[in-house]
């Protein structure tokens, strides 16, 4: 803990310089940036209270990122590992807390599978299909339910709104990488349309570090991803609309598996497909009364097959059907909300053809929130329940207040609790599951500060949390269990703006996550990161940088801890044309040699080059 608060205060001058240089900035007017994932209400950025960023579909394409972990590694508290390069299995981790524990929405449907590994298939999302993405820190099952004990990050993909616009790019990289995607969005009368495809392969690199594992095979693992967005609505009056939203993302890849049972001859290769389909209702009852009815049916299918001196295959299906109603009244001063949520989750798992594992639950969510600004307060309260088959139920609030300093900053605090619950498969796979877990349950209190002034906004929070009866692997009983308690406090900080012709993001977290029972630190999570990313327009020419540390961090029991390291990625921009723009980029600039999981290579430096049209009518 010493050496976390030295750390801490290494850093301060630097955030009190940050702070300083953006105060000194003068600004046109205030960022009136919508968000709707902080309270299931559409909300100006500057008044939410849970410490929430968002990244817009113009952030998305200057960083020129590929896939959604990438990106997200940026972001204040994010950090992820993956096991090998692109399409490589990646476990996400926010404010400390692993994929299980944050929950991941795309559309406003959850994606965390029900199998034994209760993982989210980020490294398949890729960004071509993405239009913004709203990250939620701590503790907010009150709004969204069980898994949102991290946070919550939500994926919206392509929307059918504004100018009519067609768009196309292309681009060719290191490690053979071929990446396209053309698309088309707009609004034609009451018809809102948007329709996106894209596709990316690539050779790969060989997975393992070779002089760290054994009968690994030295080959190069190559992945490929085709995907595609639709977007339909139509506004039956100026009051109300119909819409239909359908996703797909697919990706196929070569992997390593390396150990005692394994040859170096032995292919391992796999296939994940997540599909989603939405159909939706959103309108007016009454002068202040706006409701808006979903219904969403996803799926998400993972297939392995391994060939060589010990030939299997397996296969998983989760499956999540949701019906969603929600309703919001307009007051003077406040913002009521209330809701139904309602799921039906499933999981088929079978290992060469023999069933291994068939069940579906229920779980139904009751939840409530006010809204409350007068004068220099603010308010937000939200109450929930969740009610899932075979679980007890689990009660959960979130309270947060805020004061307005004066027009530019504003002192936040609140207090939240948190659950998450067993996936099917922790419950009930013939091997290793047990009936009689109980679910997690979090709780968290932050204390922080925001500064906004026209496109500047900068937040600091101070957040301690708790996590009791977390679920993990035992290997005393070989079976899922409620084996420990864990904690994490810490200080993170975010910020983004513009200075005349350059655009710059920031975030540094400093963190302490640690096993109440051992005293240890949870593996493979690092105590500190930051990053920093910068963007100048130098007329035609848009020339850009992200430079991102990792601190020190322990992997599993019996492995050396993994070092630290900082990543230089550059990007550059040219308009050729109004129509054409020529850009490139390098990822790992420095041909950093590091690792997010011992025993697994990361890229090294890979360079691209591409060309995108855009033309609107």
């Amino acid at each position: 803990m010493k050496n976390f608060s030295l750390r801490a205060c290494r850093f301060a001058p630097a955030l009190s310089l940050l702070t300083l240089a953006s105060s000194a900035v003068l600004a046109q007017s205030t960022s009136d940036e919508i968000v709707v994932t902080a309270s299931r209400t559409e909300q100006i950025l500057t008044d939410v209270l849970p410490h929430t960023t968002v990244l817009g579909r113009d952030a998305i394409e200057h960083s020129q990122v590929l896939d959604l972990p990438t990106l997200l590694s940026r972001e204040a508290g994010f950090q992820f590992t993956q096991s090998g390069g692109r399409g490589g299995q990646a476990t996400a981790f926010l404010r400390g807390a692993a994929s299980l524990q944050v929950l991941v929405l795309v559309d406003g449907v959850p994606v965390t599978k029900q199998d034994t590994t209760g993982a989210v298939s980020l490294e398949h999302i890729m960004l071509d299909q993405v239009d913004r993405i709203e990250i939620v820190r701590g503790n907010v099952s009150a709004i969204h339910g069980s898994g949102a004990v991290g946070g919550v990050i939500q994926v919206f993909t392509r929307q059918g709104k504004g100018q009519p616009t067609v768009y196309a790019s292309a681009e060719r990289g290191s490690q053979g990488t071929q990446r396209w995607n053309a698309g088309t969005h707009g609004a034609a009368g009451p018809l809102g349309y948007a329709v996106s495809v894209g596709s990316i392969r690539t050779d790969g690199i060989n997975a393992s570090n070779l002089s760290q594992t054994i009968n690994a095979n030295p080959d190069a693992d190559s992945y490929r991803n085709d995907n595609y967005a639709l977007d339909l609505s139509y506004k039956l009056s100026p009051e109300h609309k119909l819409g239909l939203r359908s996703t797909r993302f697919k990706g196929r890849f070569d992997y390593d598996v390396p150990g005692s049972f394994s040859a170096p001859t032995d292919v391992h290769q796999g296939h994940t497909q997540l599909d989603s389909q939405t159909l939706y209702w959103s309108g007016r009852l009454g002068p202040l009364w706006s409701s808006r009815l979903n219904y969403s049916d996803a799926k998400e299918r993972n297939n392995t097959d391994t060939v060589g001196g010990y030939s299997f295959t397996t296969q998983a299906q989760t499956r999540t059907r949701m019906a969603s109603w929600t309703h919001q009244f307009d007051l003077p001063s406040m913002v009521l909300s209330a809701g139904l949520d309602h799921q039906t989750q499933g999981i088929e798992m079978a290992t060469d053809g023999v069933s291994g594992l068939s069940r579906e639950r229920r779980a139904h969510g009751l939840y409530g929130g006010v809204i409350y600004k007068w004068e220099a307060h603010n308010l937000q309260f939200n109450l929930r329940r969740d009610d899932v088959e075979g679980l007890s139920a689990k009660d959960s609030v979130y309270l947060g207040y805020g004061y307005d300093l004066n027009v530019q900053w504003k002192l936040i605090a609140s207090h939240a609790t948190a659950f998450n619950m067993p996936p099917l498969g922790y419950l009930f796979d013939p091997f290793s599951g047990n009936p009689g877990l109980r679910p997690e349950t979090a709780s968290t209190q932050e204390v922080g500060v925001q500064w906004a002034q026209g496109p500047h906004r900068l937040r600091s929070t101070w957040f301690a949390s708790r996590t009791k009866d977390l679920l993990l692997y035992d290997m005393g009983s070989f079976q899922f269990s409620n084996v420990s308690r864990v904690k994490n406090k810490g200080l993170e900080t975010s910020y983004s703006g513009r200075f005349h012709k350059t655009d710059l993001r920031a975030s540094l977290s400093l963190q302490d996550p640690v096993n109440e029972g051992t005293g240890q630190q949870l593996i493979r999570r690092a105590k500190l990161l930051a990053s920093v990313s910068v963007s100048q327009s130098l007329g035609l020419l848009t020339l850009g940088g992200s430079v991102r540390y990792t601190s020190s961090r322990p992997d599993i029991e019996g492995k050396p801890d993994l070092p630290s390291n900082s990543l230089l990625d550059l990007t550059a921009r040219y308009n050729l044309s109004r129509d054409w723009t020529l850009f490139g980029r390098v990822e790992n600039a420095t041909d950093s040699r590091y690792q997010t999981a011992y025993g697994y290579n990361q890229l090294p430096r890979t360079m691209t080059v591409g060309m995108s049209w855009k033309m609107k009518h």
